[in-house]
């Protein structure tokens, strides 16, 4: 029996029409599941959020999304997992409640005040897999567009086709190897860059240690000036002093009477002549000598040591002195930086300091 050319062209395209439609249906399947979830409102257009949720949810399916038709609302979702905001961690937590892998969310807000306002429509593609936003798409529609059916039909197709282009394979997640079924992309090159810094700045050493020693030189060098005064006050107390006087200062006025009446002996004689007198005022004579001696040699030792300590701090601040950054060619020490010492000998004696930068 003969087959009819009749039977073999409705056969042929039988089965053309069958592969077209297998076809159709994979292409519509290639970006798996995902919930579109109700629209947010927060400015209370809740009825054009509603109508605009349905209208997505066809531009899905129409965008090759495998969408279920019991899918939440972002809000009673962010009620739900006790969100605040559509963060990342609040998207994970609503994909994780409704078991998703992929979540298409959005909101509808106004432009401006009244009822006639423009609406600002957002609209989101969420990733579990990879744990980010895939794309996001924002459209303003006019008041009348937002009530007319058809123009929120077309306005969900174009978003929904926006974001099926960007809905490509995700990049690998490290913390989970069993979500890391898309294709490989080559390794990034990380080239090491080596900044090269300044050396830290010198610290000055020598110049601490120089304004220490001329503080410490200035302060031993007054205490020098004090012991200087003691020994000028013994001196001229004695030589104030009558035989009437109390004290040492009486024995040395009965003393001098004794041994130096027309004064042509200098204190230290009469100091010289009291050590060999076994007298009772030779005794306190020699007492008095003896104090003023020890105060005039601090005196002495601790100006020395102190005029010392001072040039030594100065020339040491004069040496670490800061210079310009110019190695090449280094600052010269300036010919101005000079210190002056300058004893007082006389009635008071003491010395004067004075250093010049």
């Amino acid at each position: 029996m003969r087959s009819s050319p009749l039977r073999l062209g409705l056969g042929l395209a039988f089965g053309l029409g069958l592969a077209s439609s297998i076809a159709s249906a994979q292409t519509a399947a290639s970006h798996g599941a995902a919930h579109v979830l109700g629209m947010r409102a927060p400015d209370g257009d809740d009825d054009i959020a509603a109508t605009f949720s349905a209208q997505l949810r066809l531009a899905a399916r129409g965008a090759g999304y495998d969408v279920p038709d019991n899918s939440p609302a972002m809000e009673q979702e962010m009620a739900v997992t006790g969100c605040s905001s559509t963060g990342p961690d609040c998207l994970h937590m609503v994909a994780e409640d409704i078991h998703a892998t992929k979540l298409i969310y959005g909101s509808i807000t106004r432009i401006g005040r009244g009822r006639n306002s423009s609406l600002n429509v957002e609209i989101s593609l969420w990733d579990e897999g990879s744990r980010r936003e895939v794309h996001r798409v924002s459209r303003v529609l006019t008041r009348a567009q937002a009530n007319s059916a058809n123009d929120l039909r077309e306005a969900a197709t174009r978003a929904l086709t926006e974001i099926a282009e960007h809905d490509v394979a995700a990049p690998a997640n490290p913390a989970n190897p069993a979500l890391n079924t898309g294709p490989s992309f080559p390794a990034l090159q990380v080239q090491q860059v080596i900044i090269d810094r300044p050396p830290p700045p010198r610290t000055p050493v020598l110049r601490y240690i120089g304004f220490g020693a001329l503080g410490l030189g200035a302060a031993v060098g007054i205490v020098g000036i004090v012991e200087a005064v003691i020994s000028a006050g013994q001196a001229s107390s004695a030589t104030e002093s009558t035989p009437l006087s109390a004290g040492e200062y009486g024995a040395w006025a009965r003393f001098q009477a004794n041994v130096n009446y027309d004064r042509r002996q200098s204190a230290s004689q009469v100091c010289d002549l009291a050590s060999q007198n076994p007298s009772d005022d030779a005794a306190q004579v020699r007492s008095l000598c003896s104090s003023n001696s020890t105060a005039q040699s601090l005196a002495l030792g601790l100006g020395i040591g102190g005029a010392v300590l001072a040039v030594a701090g100065a020339v040491l601040i004069v040496i670490d002195r800061p210079r310009a950054e110019t190695p090449a060619t280094p600052q010269p020490l300036p010919a101005s930086a000079r210190l002056n010492v300058s004893p007082l000998i006389g009635a008071t004696n003491g010395m004067s300091l004075s250093y010049t930068f």
